[in-house]
């Protein structure tokens, strides 16, 4: 596996993975694998540097890469800070009308 190609898809998987419903993920992980592989093209990678880079299953890859995102979302709440700035936030835009 190339660095190259181990980088773009760190990058590439850093600017286009986000957390879905369980039920679009793998629909999203076809046409991310598609773009990936286009925009690797494009870049002068050889896609099979990019399988290999992948494990040797792009949209295995990015289907994992969901669920954990998905995942992770679920399981990191807000900060009481935050929240606490969205409840004031939310209350005086309730007040304003």
């Amino acid at each position: 596996m190339s660095d190259q190609a181990h980088g773009f898809l760190i990058h590439w998987f850093t600017d286009h993975v986000q957390s879905l419903p369980e039920p679009r993920r793998l629909a999203q992980a076809v046409r991310l694998a598609t773009q990936c592989r286009k925009d690797a093209t494009a870049a002068g990678i050889p896609l099979a540097e990019i399988r290999t880079a992948a494990g040797g299953d792009l949209i295995r890859t990015l289907l994992d890469a969901l669920d954990t995102a998905a995942r992770l979302d679920n399981e990191t709440p807000l900060s009481p800070q935050i929240e606490a700035l969205a409840g004031e936030s939310l209350g005086q835009e309730l007040s304003a009308q």
